[in-house]
């Protein structure tokens, strides 16, 4: 279910205002973006987890941010220790750096079995595998939004990684950027693994409600290692809802727009976003790279055939992302370039569009496809489960007094 970022995103979503800063949050509007503040760099150390899905672990460590040749010694330090052809993917990794990025260690979490590679003094990763019984503790909390998600749920006694995890798994179907608003309420249930006596080794988000005065309820239920809402439907949509994880909407689709360069009106096939030069900009959906151009009027840009209907444009970018060229197939959430300046720009920010059976689309207003539901099947064991979880969870979130933790 992706990546996330611990330490950054937690300042993001601290300092996001009266909207918490959540990735795949899509749009924001001028008022809010007036409000937003720009986080203080951080000095301490940075914890990326994630879970390995469908990828090799290599695969999934890049999506981590891992340099090419530093998740391939990662993935294969660990491969000395576990079998690849065992690997499940709910197996999950962790991984912590300094400030400067360099790599304290990583570890790798399957099953009971711990693998930890940590950097030798030649700079080798070195691994050790460690077999604990691991205890299961399923805890829940509840509360009202009042000011930041990220701060309401922390007071809650919510655990900041299921705090991610809340809003990763919620991304395509509420805009954690502009539809909070204060007495929102929320509920969350996960389960937490470690060995006795130790330390947390790891957290699944198993189901939780948020109702919103703008969005109404949206509910999330682990099935079968996918989330699905309370009608079965997969949350995943076909389309993620923002190429990029921290943004700001500077420019909508228009069909008539005054050009900054260019100092004319002319139609605005897509939608800007502000970001930090850097920033990194993942494609919106499963596809094949068309196009790895550089043009006076985008700058670098890459086009993504994601189906018979749908093709994506992202320009304007400083550098393209590691083994992105024409004919390459990218998976949802891959990154491929990066924020820039390059081509007709007046600063670093991300041109995105969408073309929709020939023609170019408002991507904020179209209505996204979902990616599937609960095959026939299992709708009964989905039911029963979503029987005994949703209407706990519902209570929770419209109790007075939050469950914290407990």
């Amino acid at each position: 279910m992706g990546i996330l970022t611990n330490n950054v995103v937690r300042r993001v979503l601290l300092y996001g205002g009266a909207a918490a800063l959540i990735w795949g949050g899509a749009r924001m509007n001028a008022r809010l973006s007036e409000q937003a503040a720009r986080p203080e760099p951080s000095t301490g150390p940075t914890v990326v987890a994630g879970r390995l899905d469908e990828h090799p672990l290599h695969k999934a460590l890049l999506s981590a941010g891992f340099g090419r040749g530093e998740a391939e010694a990662a993935a294969t330090a660990l491969a000395r220790r576990v079998d690849a052809r065992r690997l499940s993917p709910l197996d999950r990794f962790r991984a912590e750096r300094d400030a400067s990025g360099r790599l304290l260690h990583l570890t790798f979490i399957h099953g009971q079995d711990r693998v930890i590679a940590t950097p030798g003094p030649d700079g080798k990763l070195r691994s050790v595998l460690r077999h604990d019984p691991l205890l299961a503790a399923q805890r829940r909390a509840s509360g009202m939004v009042k000011g930041s998600l990220w701060v309401s749920m922390e007071s809650a006694g919510v655990p900041a990684e299921v705090i991610v995890l809340f809003a990763e798994t919620f991304q395509w179907t509420v805009d954690f950027l502009t539809e909070p608003r204060d007495g929102d309420r929320f509920a969350a249930v996960w389960t937490e693994r470690g060995a006795p006596g130790r330390r947390v080794l790891s957290r699944t988000f198993e189901a939780g409600v948020y109702e919103g005065r703008m969005t109404g309820e949206r509910t999330a239920l682990l099935f079968d290692g996918d989330y699905f809402d309370a009608q079965s439907e997969s949350l995943q949509r076909m389309f993620l809802r923002a190429p990029l994880k921290f943004a700001r909407v500077s420019s909508g689709f228009s069909k008539g727009r005054f050009h900054p360069v260019l100092r004319i009106n002319r139609p605005h096939h897509g939608t800007d976003y502000a970001a930090s030069r850097g920033t990194p900009v993942s494609t919106v959906a499963d596809g094949v790279v068309v196009a790895v151009r550089r043009d006076r009027g985008f700058g670098n840009y890459v086009k993504i055939k994601h189906d018979k209907t749908y093709t994506s444009l992202y320009g304007h970018l400083s550098r393209f992302g590691n083994g992105i060229r024409q004919g390459v197939h990218v998976k949802q959430g891959r990154v491929i370039g990066y924020v820039g300046s390059t081509g007709l720009a007046t600063g670093p920010h991300l041109h995105f569009q969408i073309e929709k059976n020939g023609r170019w689309a408002d991507f904020l207003k179209l209505d996204l496809p979902f990616a599937r539901s609960v095959p026939r099947a299992r709708r009964a064991a989905f039911a029963a489960e979503s029987g005994r979880l949703l209407p706990e969870l519902r209570r929770l979130a419209r109790s007075e007094d939050a469950a914290a933790g407990s």
